[in-house]
């Protein structure tokens, strides 16, 4: 049950990649708010695409009192959401009742397959288009993540590695998440499940990685030196194949500020492959790993 949740809060968290709130030049006019993209197929072959409305900073008063009413305006539910594919067309349906976001279970799968997202918002009566391709699935093999022995910032070391697919350039998103254990000062447990979101702390780790130019036999190795602030054990390691485009997309973000950022702006001068809107649609999936935290032996 654990793992079945990890997966789906990972969904969650990785829906988020093509939105995020950045500061624009005060001299520059608000943008015109459009229809904001991001996507992912998770267990089970479900798809998963999550829609909501670009904003410009300069729409806001102070954007570090955003409120979740606001936020919650920006998600859009009032769409027809489409996935055509290998001769099938499914509508989406929202997602257990989440503001924005829409899943519907493919009826066949394969690796390479084309798949064209089309979206009419009944609102505001704009429709969007998008295609991509579904990359196949990699998966890290081997990954360990130790802590020092010192309190220093929480120290903690981070390796990994896993076989990367030949003759191609490939690109990749390696994220680590950990785990946090119950808030018993809580007033409503109902808020807190005891896995996720302590302060904010659930993503830990991210960064995008490209085998191009590279010189690895086959492999790609890192090791890396990480914060890892949990009591818990336990953390969830991701590894995602992604397409160019995609990383080009993450590239750019990344550059503006946080990879993984908090819901919808209008993403200046990012690539993106959504006519009429902006975000990236992206038939990716992500492939996670639960393993034990280690503590360094002395």
């Amino acid at each position: 049950m654990k793992t079945l949740a990890s997966y789906f809060i990972v969904i969650l968290s990785l829906l988020s990649f093509s939105c995020g709130i950045e500061n624009l030049p005060i001299a520059v006019q608000p943008a015109e708010s459009r229809i904001a993209v991001a996507s992912l197929v998770g267990p089970e072959d479900l798809v998963f695409v999550s829609l909501s409305r670009s904003f410009s900073a300069l729409s806001a008063d102070d954007i570090s009192e955003i409120s979740e009413d606001f936020i919650d305006r920006l998600l859009i539910d009032s769409a027809l959401v489409t996935l055509s594919y290998e001769g099938f067309t499914d509508t989406l349906e929202s997602f257990i009742n989440i503001s924005g976001l829409f899943a519907t279970e493919l009826q066949t799968f394969e690796d390479f397959q084309l798949m064209e997202l089309t979206v009419f918002d009944s609102s505001s009566s704009e429709i969007i288009t998008a295609q991509s391709v579904l990359q196949p699935a990699v998966e890290v093999d081997s990954v360990v993540i130790t802590r020092r022995d010192t309190t220093e910032n929480f120290l903690t070391d981070f390796a990994f590695a896993f076989d990367d697919p030949p003759n191609q350039e490939n690109f990749y998103v390696i994220q680590v998440y950990q785990f946090t254990p119950p808030d018993t000062t809580a007033s409503d447990s109902t808020d807190n499940d005891g896995l996720f979101f302590s302060n904010g702390n659930f993503l830990i780790y991210e960064r995008i990685l490209t085998d191009r130019g590279s010189d690895d036999d086959g492999r790609i190795r890192r090791d890396e030196i990480i914060e890892f602030t949990s009591d818990v054990d336990s953390a969830l390691v991701v590894l995602t194949n992604i397409e160019e485009g995609y990383y080009n997309f993450l590239e750019a973000r990344g550059r503006s500020g946080n990879l993984v950022s908090s819901l919808a702006n209008e993403p200046v001068n990012h690539p993106s492959n959504v006519n009429n809107g902006v975000g990236y649609f992206s038939a990716h999936q992500p492939r996670g790993r639960l393993i034990v935290v280690e503590n360094q032996e002395n």
